[in-house]
């Protein structure tokens, strides 16, 4: 919705909810301007920002949003790697960028984090059908520009929720595909209505039995705002609303239910039951009844998340906006899950006199919820004039979580009540940042650019966790996070970049509490990165190209090592260096009018240099006597999840307007599921394919379209991720190893009708 500047005076400029106040004189001249490119332009990279970037465009992401979850829609950019626990794309879903995991790589959603404060990943099944909201999503490779949230130490993720529609319209989709997957929504819009009003709300119900045995979603979505766009005010309410309910299988298929020659297994760590080849078996939940059948518990995840956002945008004179967010995001919910022979006094049980025999250990049903506040401002006013663009702006954003569990049932109880509580913290997280960013340019073929972000952090841990260990505990950081480079004009044709970024992150909540327990004192340090990338453009009538090439030095990174606390509690352990170099290849070719082929490539270097392994060792498997660490010193090792080799390539066939084909393939290469660069603990590459078919038609004055997908055509039997532990023994038994992978579905198939008023 357009805003004429033209009548806008001294009188009315003004930034308010933390902004300082101004006043500036307003100019007959100003082009139109909207909320939405307010906010983009304070959070994102310009096409002359010297950073590594790829921009998915809301045609892109309809395309793309055939019942998958966010981190799907972008599998096909460089150096994006996807994976889901359901095996499908849908509940609990996950991608990394560069090999970096999910807690190191910033999410905003209209400027405002969406990483969790504590854990620092994104949780994306809180967030069903998000994508149907969303209206482009930018991707920031490496460091990046200064945003709100999260340090960045792989990536950005920047999403805009859709811009309201001028005129009004409905909308209604279906989706359907095999393993009992159904979406479906529906979406409505007033258009702009009396003086500047516009109203927009989208429901969605999603359903999915996935894969994996007992990973079904059952999901629910809303999305509502209302919008007023004045002559130099833009105002926006938005409410964004997620319920989840989801069969437990992160534990992913235990490696002799695949294969057990390739994977192999320690005897004592398999249950009685032994399935075989079974590439979509989940044993979660499993156990036998007093008849000594084995029956399934329905563990599950479920949880409620709801985003509030009122956003303000003001006009403030011919070359100044700025605009401020309140927000607040309210989560609550639990896991539920069947556990086997649990010590009962860790779940503040009494031990149980059974026929005169003291029972320690009971199989019992458990829930942990979590009860959690995240609110607080954004802020930016950002210049735009002749030669010089500057933001700067900040946000102070404040997490308050309760963490508790709740015992439903125990086989062997001493009178404890339904629904006892065993345990009980809280974490506040104080989350405070400032940012100056601009680009300069002296002349026509240089831009110079500058951005200085300081962020402060203050946590508070209070309570006792899980295992009824203290977790009284408070830290505090201070960062300040640089950033320069420059981008040149070489000609209309041909563009080149090189910047240089640091970046800090604090630990984890996880990283804090482990290295804590029980008097120890083993405290995680903060990470640092430094990150040097150089780019070049070229882009022809019927050819586009660009190459990037990073280096990404980390000290003290935060890695799993199998290292223990003094008290035998896992802890990530800071290394002293580490590095990710690589070139990323980014090209597309018109073939012919209607043929186009785009690809993606990216050749890396990941290493943790001097890499120290820990692994537990016992005298022997038969008690599992007396325990210490057997230390190795193993050089320098493949950082895990980081293949050397990640492409992507799709040809895409349009006959006619309305009508098109595509054929994509994912390729990614040998990957280690831990630090040790050990062969029998790697995923083998894979590739994948997929067929497309999108057409649209008009009909009586309504607009269809239909939508077809094969996901993986060749049927490939891939994994895209795993986890494993291990210990070995003084008396020369077999070692131990327990350890669990993700299995993708095979060639699969699901379509989506759409039709619009």
């Amino acid at each position: 919705m357009p805003v004429d500047t033209k009548k806008c005076t001294m009188k009315k400029v003004f930034l308010t909810l933390g902004l300082a106040a101004a006043s500036m004189w307003a100019s007959a001249q100003q082009d139109t301007i909207t909320l939405d490119e307010t906010v983009i332009t304070a959070t994102r990279a310009s096409g002359k920002t010297p950073v590594a970037q790829t921009v998915v465009s809301e045609k892109e992401i309809r395309r793309a949003n055939i019942g998958v979850d966010i981190p799907y829609i972008m599998e096909m950019t460089p150096s994006v790697i996807v994976s889901s626990e359901s095996g499908l794309g849908l509940g609990n879903t996950t991608f990394r960028i560069r090999g970096t995991d999910p807690s190191r790589i910033n999410v905003t959603v209209n400027g405002i984090p969406v990483n969790d404060a504590e854990s620092q990943a994104v949780f994306w099944v809180n967030m069903p059908d998000f994508a149907s909201s969303v209206g482009s999503i930018q991707i920031q490779r490496g460091v990046g520009t200064s945003t709100n949230g999260g340090a960045a130490f792989g990536a950005t993720v920047n999403m805009q929720t859709s811009r309201s529609s001028a005129v009004p319209y409905a909308e209604i989709s279906s989706t359907a595909g095999m393993y009992g997957t159904f979406r479906n929504s529906i979406s409505l819009g007033t258009g702009t209505v009396g003086k500047g009003f516009a109203f927009d709300a989208r429901y969605s119900n999603v359903r999915s039995d996935g894969y994996i045995e007992r990973s079904a979603a059952k999901h629910q979505s809303l999305y509502a705002s209302g919008a007023w766009q004045g002559d130099c005010t833009s105002v926006k309410f938005s409410i964004l609303h997620g319920e989840e309910h989801t069969g437990l299988s992160w534990n992913g298929v235990p490696g002799y239910a695949l294969d057990s020659v390739k994977y192999p297994y320690f005897e004592a760590g398999v249950p009685d039951y032994k399935p075989g080849i079974n590439r979509r078996y989940n044993p979660s939940g499993e156990y036998r009844d007093p008849d000594g059948q084995i029956r399934y518990y329905n563990n599950t995840d479920n949880y409620r998340q709801t985003h509030y956002h009122l956003q303000f945008a003001q006009q403030l004179a011919e070359h100044w906006r700025g605009h401020a967010t309140l927000h607040l995001t309210r989560g609550i919910g639990y896991y539920e899950e069947y556990r086997l022979n649990r010590k009962l006094e860790e779940h503040g049980l009494p031990n149980v006199e059974i026929d005169g025999i003291t029972a320690g250990r009971s199989d019992l049903i458990r829930q942990k919820w979590m009860d959690n506040y995240f609110y607080g401002l954004t802020f930016s006013a950002n210049y735009s004039g002749g030669r010089l663009q500057w933001t700067t702006g900040g946000a102070a954003n404040r997490h308050d979580g309760d963490h508790f569990g709740k015992v439903l049932w125990a086989r062997y109880n001493a009178g404890a009540t339904s629904g006892n509580e065993w345990y009980r913290n809280n974490g506040t997280k104080n989350d405070y940042n400032f940012y100056t960013k601009a680009t300069w340019q002296p002349n026509r073929l240089i831009n110079i650019y500058g951005d200085l972000q300081y962020r402060h952090i203050g946590y508070v841990m209070e309570g006792f966790d899980d295992d009824l260990a203290e977790l009284g505990q408070s830290h505090c950081f201070n960062f300040f996070n640089p950033k320069a480079g420059a981008f040149f004009n070489i000609n209309d044709r041909n563009t080149a970049y090189v910047s240089f970024a640091v970046a800090n992150r604090e630990p984890t909540r996880a990283d804090f509490k482990d290295a804590s327990k029980w008097g120890a004192s083993e405290a995680p340090r903060s990470e640092r990165l430094y990150d040097t990338e150089l780019g070049y453009r070229i882009t022809l009538p019927a050819v586009s190209m660009e190459v990037n090439l990073y280096y990404m030095c980390y000290k003290d990174q935060l890695v799993s090592t199998g290292k223990l606390s003094s008290v035998g509690y896992p802890i990530m352990e800071n290394i002293p260096e580490s590095y990710r170099a690589g070139i990323e290849l980014t090209g597309g070719i018109r073939i012919a009018e209607p043929l186009r082929f785009e690809a993606t490539a990216t050749f890396s270097r990941n290493k943790i240099k001097n890499f120290i392994a820990f692994t537990d060792r016992y005298d022997n498997n038969r008690d599992w006597g007396s325990m210490e660490q057997r230390v190795e010193n193993l050089g320098n090792t493949d950082i895990s999840f980081s293949p050397e080799l990640t492409g992507s390539a799709v040809l895409r066939y349009t006959p006619v307007k309305n009508l098109s084909f595509s054929i994509g393939g994912k390729y990614v290469g040998k990957q280690y599921y831990d630090n040790t660069s050990d062969d029998s603990r790697s995923l083998d590459a894979y590739f994948t394919g997929n067929f497309g078919v999108d057409y649209s038609f008009k009909l009586y004055g309504i607009d269809f379209g239909l939508q077809g997908l094969i996901n993986n055509v060749f049927d490939r039997r891939y994994i895209t991720s795993a986890w494993v532990y291990r210990a070995v023994f003084e008396d020369g038994s077999p070692d131990y190893i327990e350890n669990g992978f993700f299995p993708q579905a095979g060639r699969n198939v699901i379509g989506k009708l759409t039709i619009a008023f």
